[in-house]
C-alpha cells in the first residue's frame, strides 16, 4: 500500500480520503505505548537493513530476522508517556519465556522459551517534554542484549526494570549508527 488507496463502499470511493488518512489518524503520536513500539521496531529493522523484507508479521515469534538469520525482539520504554505525569516513569521491560506462534503455520511451539537470539532495547531517553522529538535519533539511545544473558542471569523472570537491565554484565549500550554492528556482534557465535 502507498497510502494512497481510497476507501470504498458499494464500489465507490468514499468522501474523505484515502488510507493514509487513517495512518495520521491512528499512528501519528509516536509517544503512545503501541505506536512508539512499531517505531523502535522499524527502527531496528532500518538500521539491520531489512525493511526491505516486506510487511511486519504481526503475532510472529520474533519482530525481526536479520538477513543473517539472527532472531532480534525489540521492546521500546521512556519515561514520559502520552498522557498526563506528575514524574517520568520507571521503565519497565518486558522479557518473558512465550510459546513461538509460526505465522506460516498458525501453531504454537510446546516449549515455553525466549524466541529470539537478542533483545534489542529502545530507549526514548528524554524527560522534559519541551525536548521531546521521536525522530530525532540522538534521543534514542539503544541497549543489546544476547538472550543468553537473559537466561543465565534471571532465568525465568518475566520483567525487569531498565536500570537494572541496563547493569547485566554482557549488556551494551550503544547510538542508532551503531546498532547494526552491535546487535550482530551480540548475536551467538
Amino acid at each position: 500500500m502507498t497510502g494512497d488507496e481510497p476507501l470504498t463502499v458499494g464500489g465507490e470511493q468514499l468522501a474523505g480520503g484515502p488510507v493514509i488518512d487513517f495512518w495520521r489518524w491512528s499512528m501519528s503520536s509516536l509517544l503512545d505505548n503501541t505506536v512508539r513500539g512499531l517505531f523502535a521496531e522499524y527502527l531496528v529493522a532500518r538500521a539491520l537493513g531489512v525493511t526491505h523484507a516486506g510487511v511486519r508479521v504481526e503475532w510472529d515469534a520474533v519482530d525481526i530476522v536479520a538477513e543473517s538469520g539472527l532472531r532480534v525482539e525489540v521492546k521500546s520504554v521512556s519515561f514520559l508517556q502520552s498522557w498526563a505525569q506528575t514524574h517520568a516513569s520507571t521503565p519497565t521491560v518486558n522479557i518473558p519465556e512465550t510459546l513461538a506462534w509460526d505465522a506460516q503455520t498458525g501453531r504454537y511451539d510446546l516449549e515455553s522459551r525466549r524466541q529470539a537470539d537478542v533483545y534489542v532495547i529502545c530507549i526514548l531517553d528524554v524527560t522534559d517534554v519541551a525536548d521531546l522529538d521521536p525522530l530525532n535519533l540522538d534521543h534514542w539511545r539503544f541497549l543489546v542484549v544476547p538472550t543468553h544473558v537473559l537466561n543465565t542471569q534471571v532465568p525465568g523472570q518475566k520483567s525487569i526494570v531498565l536500570h537494572r537491565l541496563a547493569a547485566l554484565p554482557g549488556v551494551t549500550e550503544c547510538t542508532y549508527t551503531e546498532l547494526r554492528n552491535t546487535v550482530e556482534t551480540a548475536g551467538p557465535s
